[in-house]
């Protein structure tokens, strides 16, 4: 039995396009995906290098950008079977990290929203200068939330297991998690930096 030309996503663009413009059409898409992926290695090698691992400086973006690359092609070469799936099931799990991630944001905007911008840049160089509230918060509201109401092909959670009603709510409750957990530690450590103050001895002037 013939197949159907829509049966594939390349059948779909061409199959009523004449063979030149058919060809011409899939090289602008082949070339697209090229120039849309090459700005994302480069925006992940950026984000990479600013955490501040040394390498050499003349060749840090170029090597950065070309492990990424590569481990970008290798993940997309596992996910060539049955791609439509895999792609939907990749943008639903990037959920799972996105709300976290925006709750730690927002929090900190609120908490130091009146916070003059030259000190903010100042922190940016200091590398002294720790926030672990961020990734703990982060890293716990993303392990509850998806221990308990992942809903996925590969992984269910607790509740959906149980009440299947429910349904995944992973991404509104890791970020109600992460915001809890980064303000609670926030007003914890402001409390203890204000007794440490507070009973602090006072030199006496001369």
């Amino acid at each position: 039995m013939a197949s159907n030309p829509s049966d594939t996503p390349t059948a779909a663009f061409t199959s009523h396009l004449p063979t030149a413009v058919a060809d011409l059409t899939l090289l602008a898409i082949a070339v697209g995906a090229v120039c849309a992926n090459v700005l994302n290695i480069y925006s992940g090698a950026m984000s990479f290098v600013a955490i501040g691992i040394k390498l050499p400086l003349a060749l840090r973006r170029a090597i950065v950008a070309l492990v990424a690359g590569v481990i970008g092609f290798i993940v997309a070469l596992t996910g060539l079977n049955d791609a439509g799936t895999r792609y939907e099931n990749f943008l639903l799990i990037i959920a799972y990290w996105i709300a976290p991630w925006l709750a730690v944001v927002l929090c900190d905007q609120f908490l130091y929203r009146n916070r003059d911008l030259a000190v903010t840049e100042a922190m940016l160089f200091n590398r002294r200068h720790t926030n672990w509230a961020g990734p703990v918060a982060m890293a716990v509201g993303m392990g509850l939330s998806i221990w308990l109401f992942s809903n996925q092909t590969e992984y269910v959670g607790i509740v959906p297991t149980h009440v299947p009603t429910v349904g995944d709510i992973t991404f509104e409750v890791g970020s109600v998690i992460t915001a809890v957990i980064y303000l609670t530690w926030h007003a914890i450590a402001r409390s203890g930096a204000g007794s440490r103050v507070s009973t602090a001895p006072v030199t006496p002037g001369r």
